[in-house]
C-alpha cells in the first residue's frame, strides 16, 4: 500500500517568489484570495499539482510572512519534501531560517533549494549564497539533496532541471501505522455535496463509503467521495492531498486541526508527555501546533536531559488525539520556541521516578524496558491494546516484544499482559469467596463477572494453577472448595436455587444476581432454572422473574379472595395484602389476565360472572 507521488512543502521568506516558482512549474496561481491579490502575498497555505510521466508531485505553498507561520506549520506538516525558496538579492533571511527549522523541528528528512531571481545578482554572489546554505544544513538533520537556479527570464531552461530532479529523487521513507490519518486543513460546502474537507493523508488508506470518525467532535461519519487533486478517485494513501465529500456531518461543526481517522483507534488526553528540542528558554504557557492543530498549552519541565533536550509535560486547553513520536511545534508571542516530538500521547498514573525512566526508554525506542515499567504501574493488566497510538507497534509486534519478557501472563486473545504479583491477588479473592461461602461453585466466566478487570483466560491460567496446587478441586467443570463434599455439581445448583426461590417467596431476587450470590456461572445457573421450569416447580413470569409454583398458586389464591371480598382487585388492593414494589405487584396481576374467569376493565380485574 505505497505510492511514488510526492508531497512537497515550498519554504522561505515573504516575496522571495514561492507562488511565481508554482505558476511556472504548473500554470497554478496560488494567490486565489482576493486579499492576497491586492497584497501580493500568500496569505494562508494554498495546493496545487504538477503531474509527471513517473508520478505526481502535491505542493503545498505556505506564507513566508513572520505573523503567518502558524499556517506555514500547519502547510508543512507531514510532507515528504521541503523546497525552500531563497532570492540571490535578498539572500538567507529571517523566516528563510525559521520556516528550515520548523522543518527540521517536523522530522522533514530532505530538502531541496531553488534560488529565484538569479537575473537579479553576478554568478559570484550567486557562488557566495550556494555556500552559506550548505553552511545551513550541517547543524540540521534534514539533508540538503541540491540548490537549482530560477529566473523569470531563463525560466524554460531552469524548470527542466528542476522537472528532472522531481521525476527522478527517490521518495523518502515514511511511517505507515497501519490505519489512515487525516487533519483536516479546510472545511466547506458545496451545493449538491454537502460537506467537503481537505488534507493530507498522513497514513493508511480511505476508500469511497468508509465509515470514519471525527474525533474532536465524537462523531461518525461516511466517505461519499474523495477527489485526489481536482479528479475523482477510489482510494487516496499517504503523500496524496486529498478532498472527503463527508455524510454525517455539516462543514460549520469542523474546524482546521480536527482529527479524522476509523473509530476506536485513538484515545484523546490533556496530558501529554515530550521530548523538546531547542535552545530557546521556554516560557510557561506556550501554543502547540500539531498537524494542522493549534491549542493553548501550559508547559512544565520534568528533567533537562543534555544541552537542547528536555522531558516536559503539556496539560493542554483542547483533547489532543495524537500518537507516540509525532512531531510538533510549541511557539510563543509570534517566535518558534522549539521542537518536540510525543513519547506519551496516553495518560499513565505512574510515579514520577517510574515516569522519567519510561521516557528514556521511549525516547530510545527500547520498548521492552517501558513494557516492564507500565506493566509494573498496572497491576490489574496493562494493556496493548492501544498499541499503535502509544508505541507506534502493531499487536503482533507488541505481543512479540511481551514475549520476551519474564514473569508475566500474556492474555493474547484480549491482548492483556498481567505481572506475577498479580497471581497472588487473584487467587486471595478466590480463596475469599471460598471462604465466604463453602458450597461455591467457580468458573472463569462467574468469575469475570465479579472480577471484570481480569480476563476470562487469565482467571482460567490462575484456576488451573491453584488446582495444580491443591487448593481448590474441580467437579463436572466446576471448581470448588477442597472441603466441598458434592458429588454433582449440577444438582446441587438446582436444589441451592430452588430454595433461596422457596425462601425469598413473593419477593424473588432477578436471576444474575441469585447467581453472583452463589457464585455459580450464568450458563449454569440458566440451566438449572431451566430444569426447574420444565419440571413446573418454577414459574418463569417475566425474563428476570421467576418464582416457585407454590408461592405462585398461594399468590393466585390471596388475589382470588381479594375479588371476592371487594368485587374487583387492583393495585392498591393487592398492596395492602402484601406490600411489595410495583414491579412485582403489577406482574402478578398482568399473570391473573392469563385466567378466562377473570375480565380487566381499565385498572381493575374481576370475574367475568358474578359468583354466588
Amino acid at each position: 500500500m505505497t505510492n511514488n507521488d510526492l508531497l512537497i512543502a515550498l519554504g522561505g521568506h515573504i516575496d522571495h517568489g514561492k507562488t511565481t516558482l508554482i505558476k511556472a512549474l504548473n500554470g497554478f496561481d496560488g494567490d486565489e484570495l482576493k486579499e492576497e491579490k491586492q497584497r501580493g502575498i500568500t496569505l494562508d497555505i494554498s495546493f496545487s499539482n504538477l503531474n509527471l510521466p513517473s508520478r505526481n508531485i502535491a505542493f503545498i505553498d505556505v506564507p513566508g510572512h513572520e505573523k503567518l507561520v502558524k499556517n506555514m506549520i500547519a502547510g508543512a506538516f507531514g510532507v515528504d519534501l521541503l523546497c525552500l525558496v531563497i532570492a540571490s538579492d535578498d539572500g538567507i533571511m529571517p523566516q528563510t531560517l525559521e520556516h528550515l527549522e520548523i522543518a527540521n523541528f517536523l522530522g522533514i528528512s530532505r530538502c531541496f533549494c531553488i534560488i529565484t531571481k538569479t537575473d537579479k545578482s553576478s554568478q559570484e554572489d550567486i557562488l557566495l549564497l550556494k555556500e552559506e546554505i550548505h553552511k545551513l544544513f550541517l547543524s540540521l538533520s534534514i539533508q540538503l539533496d541540491t540548490i537549482l537556479p530560477f529566473s523569470i527570464q531563463t525560466q524554460e531552461i531552469d524548470k527542466q532541471a528542476i522537472l528532472l530532479y522531481l521525476s527522478n529523487t527517490p521518495k523518502p521513507p515514511k511511517k505507515d501505522i497501519g490505519f489512515f490519518r487525516y487533519y483536516i486543513d479546510r472545511s466547506f460546502s458545496i451545493s449538491g455535496a454537502g460537506c467537503v474537507v481537505s488534507g493530507s493523508a498522513l497514513s493508511g488508506e480511505v476508500k469511497k463509503g468508509d465509515r470514519l470518525f471525527v474525533y474532536d467532535l465524537a462523531k461518525e461519519v461516511s466517505v461519499r467521495s474523495l477527489k485526489i487533486h481536482s479528479d475523482f478517485a477510489s482510494s487516496a494513501l499517504p503523500s496524496h492531498r486529498v478532498a472527503l465529500n463527508l455524510h454525517g456531518v455539516h462543514s460549520q461543526e469542523l474546524k482546521r486541526g480536527f482529527l479524522i481517522a476509523p473509530k476506536g483507534y485513538l484515545r484523546g488526553f490533556h496530558i501529554l508527555e515530550v521530548a523538546l528540542f531547542g535552545e530557546k528558554a521556554l516560557p510557561q504557557f506556550a501554543t502547540l501546533h500539531i498537524g494542522a492543530k493549534k491549542t493553548n498549552v501550559t508547559l512544565t519541565l520534568i528533567a533537562k536531559i543534555k544541552e537542547n533536550l528536555w522531558f516536559a509535560r503539556l496539560k493542554t486547553q483542547e483533547k489532543i488525539f495524537t500518537i507516540f513520536k509525532e512531531k510538533f511545534i510549541l511557539r510563543s508571542n509570534n517566535q518558534t520556541l522549539c521542537g518536540g516530538e510525543i513519547l506519551a500521547p496516553i495518560t499513565d498514573p505512574i510515579k514520577k521516578s517510574q515516569k522519567l525512566s519510561l521516557l528514556h526508554f521511549l525516547l530510545q525506542d527500547d520498548f521492552k524496558n517501558a513494557f516492564k515499567i507500565l506493566i509494573e504501574a498496572h497491576p490489574k493488566g496493562f494493556g496493548l491494546i492501544s498499541s499503535t497510538q502509544r508505541f507506534g507497534l502493531s499487536h503482533i509486534q507488541a505481543l512479540q516484544i511481551a514475549k520476551t519478557l519474564d514473569q508475566i501472563f500474556i492474555d493474547e486473545k484480549n491482548l492483556v499482559i498481567y505481572p506475577q504479583k498479580t497471581n497472588k491477588i487473584l487467587q486471595g479473592l478466590i480463596l475469599e469467596i471460598f471462604n465466604k461461602n463453602p458450597k461455591a461453585l467457580l468458573s472463569a466466566s462467574s468469575l469475570h463477572i465479579k472480577t471484570p478487570w481480569a480476563s476470562e483466560l487469565y482467571i482460567q491460567y490462575i484456576l488451573t494453577s491453584m488446582l495444580t496446587q491443591k487448593q481448590i478441586q474441580n467437579k463436572n467443570g466446576l471448581y470448588t472448595s477442597p472441603n466441598n463434599s458434592t458429588q454433582n455439581p449440577q444438582d446441587f445448583i438446582i436444589s441451592r436455587i430452588y430454595e433461596i426461590l422457596d425462601q425469598q417467596g413473593y419477593a424473588p431476587q432477578a436471576p444474575y444476581n441469585l447467581y453472583d450470590d452463589l457464585g455459580i456461572d450464568r450458563k449454569r445457573g440458566d440451566l438449572a432454572l431451566k430444569t426447574l421450569c420444565a419440571s413446573q416447580k418454577v414459574i418463569r413470569l417475566e425474563h428476570n422473574l421467576f418464582i416457585t409454583s407454590k408461592h405462585l398458586n398461594q399468590l393466585l389464591q390471596i388475589m382470588r379472595q381479594i375479588i371476592s371480598q371487594h368485587s374487583y382487585i387492583d393495585l392498591a388492593l393487592l398492596k395492602e395484602k402484601i406490600p411489595l414494589s410495583r414491579k412485582y405487584l403489577i406482574t402478578y396481576l398482568d399473570y391473573l389476565d392469563r385466567f378466562e374467569d377473570i375480565q380487566k376493565s381499565g385498572t381493575k380485574r374481576h370475574f367475568k360472572h358474578k359468583r354466588t
